[in-house]
This record gives structure tokens, sequence and C-alpha cells, in this order.
């Protein structure tokens, strides 16, 4: 799986190409999966791959399914809830979108997911909604090292081709989180979205800050 420089907001409207962007992501997304892997969260990472871009994993059936991890309301939760940007969440909240770009990724529920368009089964449901509760708790513990707050994620899932597990694939990165610092400044996508500075060096501080304390 090779991590590439290209960068798009929405689904893929606007795209646009940000120099060392899959560099970054690559570092940040393997130091993540070692770690989820290493608190017993099964994952499709297998080793490193042969660049800097690049990492081995199992093949999967991905589930077609995202699912959004908050512990802070921003974004389009927001703009939805008319509520404002910045607060605090009593507990971690988890949604389900049905991963489809025709459709705008509508927002669906695990009844509906599991009985409505059978996508998997409650059960199968019930783990991915456990994984991601502790995906959370560890990726917020992690970036909270280094002196960030974790606002919000999505991650994928898949069904291991080979055993039949259960498994967490795509990536985790800031392409698919939003990651604040103490002064409410992001590193994430969000600077590409809403034009907040230049995206290859806050990308390059995130690279430097892994890189330094792998």
């Amino acid at each position: 799986m090779e991590s590439t420089d290209r960068i798009s907001a929405g689904n893929g409207e606007k795209r646009d190409v940000v120099d060392g962007k899959g560099l970054t992501n690559n570092a940040i997304s393997t130091a993540l999966f070692k770690l989820f892997k290493k608190n017993g969260i099964p994952t499709h990472y297998v080793c490193e791959g042969s660049n800097e871009f690049s990492k081995v994993v199992r093949k999967a059936e991905m589930i077609p399914l995202e699912v959004i991890g908050r512990f802070i309301a921003a974004g389009s939760f927001c703009k939805r809830y008319n509520i404002p940007s910045g607060k605090v969440f009593k507990e971690m909240t988890i949604e389900f979108s049905y991963k489809d770009d025709s459709l705008g990724d509508p927002f669906i529920s695990k009844t509906a997911a599991a009985y409505g368009l059978d996508i998997a089964s409650e059960e199968t449901l019930d783990d991915i909604e456990n994984y991601a509760f502790y995906i959370g708790i560890c990726a917020q513990d992690f970036f909270k090292e280094f002196g960030l707050t974790l606002v919000d994620f999505k991650v994928e899932f898949g069904i291991d081709c080979e055993t039949g597990e259960l498994i967490l694939c795509d990536e985790f990165s800031p392409d698919t989180c939003r990651l604040w610092d103490k002064d409410g400044k992001s590193y994430d996508k969000d600077v590409f979205r809403k034009n907040l500075g230049n995206v290859s060096e806050t990308y390059k501080v995130l690279l430097d800050i892994v890189q330094e304390n792998k």
C-alpha cells in the first residue's frame, strides 16, 4: 500500500498535490498501526514497505462504512446540529456513514447497515464500534504526547481475505483526523480545506515530530 501526495476535500471535488504529504501520512499511519497492533487491535499492517511511502498490508474485503469518532465538535458536525465548534463531549461519540461518493457518504444507523443494506452483521458492527472506541483512545494518547489534541477521526475496516478476521484497514493520518495544538491551530487536512497556511510545512512538522519520537 503506497501513500501519495494527492490531497482532496469533500468527495474528491477539489484535488491537489502536496509535496511530502504521502511520506508524512505513511510515517504517521505506520507508527499508529504499530501502536494499535501492540494494543491488541487487529490491523492489515504487516511491515514497512520498500520505500518511505509504502507499507506491506494484508489483503482484505473492505466493509463500505466510514466510522467517525469524535471527542470535540468540529466541522460538519457543528453545521448539522447548529452547535459551536470546540464543544467537548462527555464521551467519545461514534457515527457510521455509508461509503459511497455518489451518494455523499450518508450517515446510517447500525440497524439500517445490518438489516436494511446487509453491509455487515449486527455482531460485526458492535465489534467495529468497540474497536473504534479503543482506537480513538490509543490515538488520543499518542498525539497528546506531542502536545496535540485529537478532535475527531475516521477509520475503515475490512475482512481479512485469508483468515476471515475483522481488521482495521486504510490509514490513520492527518488526512483522516483533526488535530489541534493548544492554541487551536490545525495540523491536518483542514489546512488545505480552509486555506489556513502552507500544507507541506504543516505536514512536515508532524513528520519531524513522529520521526524524532520513534
